[in-house]
């Protein structure tokens, strides 16, 4: 096969009424204008085979920001919850220290309460309170009443009659020891009652 001349594709005349001074655009130039003559025809770029390393690289780019996008959205994420985080442990120290507060208040009030109450229950001040407002005295001898058997009669090993005397020992000391003391069987009835 033989090669094929190229010629140049016919143009159609300019039929718009020339200017003086204005070339038209379609207007061939006088060198160009020969007959015969062949345009030459356009260069093209020459073509190259496009390397899979650089759409590699694109894609590695891209995903390698997608992937720091990602990241740095997560950090965002994880230091946010840490900071609302340590301002709920920050509020429950606080709590909790109050609460160790109103405990040492508590039991300071505790102490201070059982040093009254030792206080007031002291021996030394209910025989006051006995003696003064109350108008009671200290027996002179301290009778034991036994609930069967025969006559009352004070114990030899009982300690001197103190200030702590009971009101049922004073009471049984008075009445006369001569009478027979009831059996517990007969007493215990009228107790119940």
């Amino acid at each position: 096969m033989s090669p094929v001349p190229v010629r140049a594709p016919a143009r159609l005349p300019d039929r718009s009424p020339a200017r003086p001074g204005v070339a038209r655009p379609g207007a061939a130039r006088p060198d160009a204008a020969r007959p015969g003559a062949a345009r030459p025809a356009p260069r093209r770029p020459r073509l190259r085979l496009v390397d899979n390393r650089r759409l590699e690289l694109a894609v590695r780019r891209r995903r390698l920001r997608r992937l720091v996008a990602v990241a740095a959205v997560l950090a965002t994420l994880a230091l946010l919850a840490l900071a609302g985080l340590n301002a709920v442990l920050v509020s429950n120290q606080v709590r909790l220290d109050r609460l160790e507060q109103q405990v040492l208040g508590a039991q300071a009030r505790h102490q201070a309460l059982r040093l009254e109450v030792a206080r007031l229950e002291a021996p030394q001040r209910v025989v006051a309170i006995a003696t003064e407002r109350l108008g009671m005295e200290a027996p002179e001898t301290v009778t034991y009443l036994q609930p069967v058997g025969g006559p009352a009669q004070p114990d030899p090993a009982a300690p001197e009659p103190g200030p702590l005397a009971s009101g049922a020992a004073a009471t049984a000391s008075s009445s006369p020891s001569s009478s027979p003391s009831p059996s517990w069987g007969t007493v215990k009835p009228h107790l119940s009652r």
